[in-house]
């Protein structure tokens, strides 16, 4: 007969511990019922068995105490497995929810993908907060720095797939609330600490090598890395190559990658010229103005529909009689009057001599009145039409000015016209443009460009008098540009550039972003430090793991020494005792250790971008067992 033994077990939730007679041939499924009937009648059938000893779940019904390791003097948690998590999302909103802790990394990711509404769950992953005591900062001359404007966003009613709920910035204070019963409570800022509301922003290579190491392990349950209720975690996207990318059903998806690459720009995670960054800046103010248009907020497949389907029934109707052709004529869009009283001056003149006028736009001219009546009074008329337009602006001082080079006979002459509000500006500016282009001022298209008058002033507003927004000049570009350039011209620069972009539905400035951020040169590549045994080298360098090879940079300029592709890669193996990665190529082996990372996360990395190579049909679905036997390795 089996010798009988006692094994302690708590219960965290309610406090208590218990203790049961067992023998070591008792089955994990066994014991749970055991326990079940011990602390009473409540719904347990999400709790489990936790080993705190090992860092391991009792998972498996049938694998016996005895086989696990068990024996008397081990103690376990009898503890619910799916707990309440705070998720910070790509776009930076954060939802409180329940997650499995005790699958795999791999498998929460994808419950929370489907919940949320995004496709491709393979493609992201769970990473740690850049919490300043999370990483060696003394010993390795990390320098962090926290950057992102905290912003107030929209109250969510409902967590439903595939509807766009990304707010563009970072939500304090807010709600994320759901419709199922894993998704559905209140985040509030007092709960989370400040540093983990904001993007990290570091200054060197070597400061991105070691971010890298916060990512969470796949092939490990959240909870065994140290994962517990309430705690805070990021959902980003890990891999950077996006199959599939299909507007027309990752609307939500785009969304979030959108966010993550516009901040992966700001907080120059990838570097990019400075004609980049104003492309970067457009398209991104460009999504903003869109989301307040209908008509180019919704996808572009229903708008085409709807309007197809208006058309039909209109033509039908004249075809009946119901309805004239007159009335079945587009409408037409109204023009917006623009004049009002402006104070102009011309020439050299200083600003002192500025006259008070009455102004209006006829088409691409500026017509100037002595009186408002506008009757015979007219006193000067300036053709815009091909006209430089420079706006000059300075918040603080409460200036807003325009300055015009227009055609006089001829000659060129500057004409400066000032403004009282910022709301005025707007509306000048928008006029003064559109007829520079030889567009009627206010003609379609008039509300749009003035929206992006009232972002462009914006832009300028000093951070420490900017209202809880994210439009500062500082999210829109690269923060070294931010400090080095002329805040003036650049944002004139921004708002020159989104001309070409105006027209862009929400989607489509969004996908333009993603592809123009996958166009640069340090796309998608992640950073660690190593250092190589095989050839030995003695001095630590970075080695550079993008989608399809890896490379040896000079630390100093980032400049490419070697590259091994993974077509070329014969096989890899781990030395897990010495921490040692070794992997043969047509070009000979190379082996080294990862000083800013545990090593299992950048094999994690290698094995995951192979695993992405192998995905070739957009209608199979995710392998798991080929994930983990590419990622996961063996421990011993």
């Amino acid at each position: 007969m089996p010798r009988e033994w006692e094994l302690s077990v708590e219960a965290p939730e309610i406090g208590v511990t218990k203790t049961l007679l067992v023998t070591g041939d008792m089955m994990i499924g066994e014991i749970i019922v055991k326990l079940a009937s011990t602390f009473g009648p409540q719904d347990w059938s999400d709790h489990g068995l936790w080993w705190p000893e090992r860092l391991i779940w009792l998972r498996r019904p049938r694998i016996t105490l005895q086989a696990y390791g068990i024996e008397s003097d081990s103690k376990v948690q009898f503890t619910a497995q799916h707990k309440m998590l705070k998720v910070k999302l790509p776009d930076r909103t954060v939802v409180r929810m329940k997650i499995n802790l005790a699958s795999e990394c791999f498998h929460s990711v994808e419950q929370v993908c489907k919940i949320i509404g995004i496709r491709r769950f393979e493609e992201m992953s769970f990473m740690r907060c850049a919490n300043p005591s999370s990483l060696p900062a003394a010993e390795n001359n990390v320098s962090l720095h926290y950057f992102g404007a905290r912003t107030k966003g929209p109250v969510h009613n409902h967590l439903e797939p595939g509807r766009d709920h990304t707010a563009s910035g970072c939500i304090k204070g807010s709600e994320y609330i759901g419709t199922s019963g894993s998704v559905g409570l209140v985040v509030r800022g007092e709960e989370i600490a400040d540093h983990m509301f904001m993007d990290t922003m570091v200054s060197t290579v070597y400061d991105r090598a070691f971010l890298n190491g916060l990512w969470f392990d796949s092939s490990k349950s959240l909870y065994s890395q140290g994962v517990r209720e309430e705690d805070f975690i990021q959902l980003k996207f890990k891999y950077f190559t996006f199959l599939d990318l299909d507007p027309q059903v990752d609307r939500l998806r785009i969304a979030h990658l959108f966010e993550q690459s516009h901040w992966s720009i700001a907080l120059e995670d990838v570097d990019c010229t400075e004609e980049e960054a104003i492309q970067f800046a457009a398209l991104q103010l460009q999504t903003i103005l869109a989301q307040k248009r209908p008509d180019l907020s919704q996808p572009a497949h229903q708008a085409e529909d709807s309007s197809d389907l208006d058309a039909a029934l209109n033509d039908l109707q004249v075809q009946l009689g119901t309805q004239s052709a007159a009335a079945s004529a587009p409408a037409v869009i109204p023009t917006r009057k623009v004049d009002g009283h402006l104070k102009i001056s011309k020439g050299s003149r200083l600003l002192g001599s500025q006259k008070v006028g009455y102004f209006t736009f006829q088409e691409c001219s500026l017509l100037q009145y002595s009186n408002p009546s506008m009757g015979g009074g007219q006193i000067g008329r300036y053709n815009f039409r091909g006209a430089t337009i420079t706006p000059d602006v300075d918040v603080d001082k409460g200036k807003y000015m325009i300055r015009a080079e227009v055609d006089d006979g001829g000659d060129s002459t500057e004409i400066r016209l000032t403004c009282e509000s910022n709301d005025e500006f707007a509306m000048w500016l928008a006029g003064c443009r559109m007829a520079s282009r030889g567009k009627a001022a206010g003609s379609a298209g008039f509300d749009s460009e003035k929206e992006a008058c009232l972002v462009f002033i914006e832009m300028l507003t000093p951070l420490k008098k900017a209202e809880e927004g994210r439009r500062t000049l500082a999210n829109f570009l690269p923060q070294s540009l931010v400090k080095k350039k002329n805040m003036k011209q650049i944002a004139s620069a921004i708002l020159d550039s989104h001309a070409s972009v105006a027209g862009q539905t929400l989607l489509e400035a969004r996908l333009s972003y993603i592809r123009q951020w996958e166009a640069l040169l340090d796309f998608g590549v992640s950073y660690f430090l190593v250092k190589f045994t095989e050839p030995y080298r003695p001095k630590e360098e970075l080695l550079g793991v993008a989608y399809n090879r890896l490379m040896r940079l000079d630390p100093n300029t980032r400049a490419h020494l070697q590259t091994w592709r993974y077509s070329t890669m014969r096989s890899w193996n781990i030395n897990w005792e010495i921490k040692e990665m070794k992997i043969e190529h047509e070009d000979g082996p190379i082996a080294f250790t990862c000083r800013s990372a545990d090593l299992k996360i950048l094999h994690e990395f290698i094995g995951g971008y192979i695993f992405m190579s192998m995905r070739k049909d957009v209608h199979e679905g995710v392998n798991p067992e080929m994930f983990f036997k590419l990622t996961g390795g063996w421990e011993g």
